[in-house]
C-alpha cells in the first residue's frame, strides 16, 4: 500500500512538471479557437516556466495572443489587458532575440508591422484628442518598429516630430525634423517647424537658415514666405519684410491678413497713403477684421494728433492757420469713428478702443456718445 502511494505521488509530480511546458501548446490551441481568456491564462504560465521562457516560440505565441487581445472587438477580451499592444511588441522583440537561426524572423517581422500600424492608429487617436505627448510616443514607436524591419516610415517620423513640437518636446521634434531634412522629405512644413523651434531658442540666424533651405526647395510655398516675413518683421527689417509680403500677395490676393500686414508695415514706415490703401483693401475682403478696423481708425487719429500738435505750436497771431489745422484734425477724427466704432462692436471689451472713442467724442463734443462710452469704461 505504501509503495502504491509513493508511485501515485510520483506520477502526479511528473505530470505536473510536464504539463507546464505544454501550456504553450494549450495556449496556441485556445488562440486557434478564439478563446483569448484561456489562451492568455495558459501563455502567462508558459512564459514563466524555465523550460519555455527562453524559447522563441513561447514569446511568439505570447505576442500573438496579446496582439489578438488588443485587436479584439469583444469588450470582455479587450479588457483582459490594457497594455496588450505593448506586451505583444515586447514579446516579438524577445522572440527575435531567441531566434538565433532566424528561422522565424520573417513571420515575427510580419507581426511587428501589424504592431507598428496599431501604434500609428493609437497616435492618430491621441493626436485628435490633442494629447500630443502621448501621440508623439505612439508615432515614435511606429517609426522605430518599421525601421527595425527595414521599412522607412517617414510619415511616422513627421507626426512624431509635429506632435513633439505641439507638446513642447523640442529636442525630440528637432531630431525627427532634422532626420526628415536629411532624407529630403518633400514637406515644406518641416522647415517652418524647425524655424519656430530655433526662434523659441532666440536663434534667429538658424531660423532664417531653415527658412532659406526650405525656400530653396519650395520657393513658392506660402507658409515659408510668411514665416520669413515674420522673422524680418520681428527684427525690424521692414524693406525685406515688405518685399516678401508683396510676393505673398501675388500668391493669395484674397487674404485680408496679408493686406493688413502690408498696411501695418507701411504704417510703421510712416507712409500714410499706402497704409490707408492697404488697410482699406483688407476691409474690402473682410469688413469684420478687427485689426484692420482698429489700425485704420488709429491711423487717422495719429495723423490728427500730429496736426493738432502742429496747430498748438503756432504763434497766437496765426489764428487762421490754427483754425484750418484744427478743422483738418477734426475731419480726420470724424473719419476714424466708423472704423473704431466697428472695432468696438467686434470686441466690446477692448479698453484701448473705448478710451480712444471717449477722447474723440469729447473732442468732437458728441456728448450722448461720450456718456455711453464712459458707462462702458466704468463698467469694465
Amino acid at each position: 500500500m505504501r509503495k502504491l502511494l509513493i508511485l501515485t505521488l510520483g506520477l502526479f509530480l511528473f505530470i505536473g512538471a510536464y504539463s507546464q511546458p505544454n501550456m504553450r501548446t494549450t495556449a496556441f490551441n485556445h488562440l486557434r479557437y478564439g478563446k483569448l481568456d484561456k489562451a492568455k491564462e495558459a501563455i502567462d504560465k508558459a512564459i514563466e516556466h524555465p523550460k519555455t521562457i527562453n524559447d522563441e516560440r513561447t514569446w511568439f505565441f505570447y505576442g500573438n495572443i496579446y496582439l489578438a487581445i488588443h485587436l479584439s472587438d469583444e469588450a470582455a477580451y479587450k479588457e483582459l489587458d490594457a497594455n496588450a499592444l505593448d506586451k505583444a511588441y515586447n514579446a516579438y522583440k524577445k522572440a527575435l532575440e531567441f531566434d538565433a537561426k532566424g528561422s522565424n524572423t520573417e513571420e515575427i517581422n510580419e507581426r511587428l508591422v501589424v504592431c507598428a500600424e496599431q501604434y500609428f492608429n493609437r497616435g492618430v487617436g491621441f493626436y485628435n484628442e490633442s494629447k500630443f505627448a502621448e501621440a508623439s510616443s505612439a508615432f515614435e514607436n511606429a517609426g522605430m518598429i518599421n525601421a527595425g524591419v527595414g521599412i522607412t516610415d517617414t510619415i511616422s517620423y513627421f507626426y512624431t516630430a509635429q506632435s513633439a513640437y505641439f507638446s513642447d518636446q523640442y529636442d525630440i521634434s528637432k531630431n525627427y525634423f532634422g532626420k526628415l531634412v536629411s532624407m529630403n522629405y518633400k514637406e515644406p512644413a518641416i522647415y517652418r517647424f524647425l524655424a519656430e523651434i530655433y526662434k523659441s531658442e532666440s536663434d534667429t540666424t538658424q531660423a532664417l537658415k531653415c527658412i532659406h533651405d526650405g525656400r530653396s526647395k519650395f520657393p513658392d510655398d506660402f507658409g515659408l514666405i510668411i514665416e520669413e516675413t515674420n522673422i524680418y518683421l520681428a527684427s525690424n527689417e521692414k524693406e525685406k519684410a515688405m518685399e516678401l509680403l508683396q510676393l505673398a500677395i501675388t500668391k493669395d490676393d484674397k487674404n485680408p491678413t496679408l493686406f493688413f500686414a502690408v498696411g501695418a508695415n507701411y504704417d510703421q514706415m510712416g507712409d500714410f497713403d499706402e497704409a490707408e490703401k492697404n488697410y482699406k483693401k483688407s476691409l474690402e475682403l473682410d469688413p469684420e477684421f478687427f485689426d484692420s478696423n482698429y489700425n485704420l481708425g488709429a491711423l487717422y487719429v495719429n495723423k490728427a494728433i500730429t496736426i493738432t500738435e502742429e496747430a498748438n505750436a503756432l504763434p497766437l497771431n496765426e489764428e487762421k492757420k490754427y483754425n484750418e489745422l484744427k478743422e483738418q484734425s477734426d475731419e480726420l477724427l470724424e473719419k476714424s469713428l466708423p472704423y473704431l466704432e466697428k472695432a468696438d462692436e467686434l470686441n466690446p471689451n477692448d479698453i484701448y478702443v473705448l478710451r480712444t472713442l471717449r477722447d474723440i467724442y469729447a473732442r468732437l463734443n458728441q456728448l450722448d456718445k461720450l456718456r455711453e462710452i464712459e458707462k462702458k469704461i466704468d463698467k469694465d
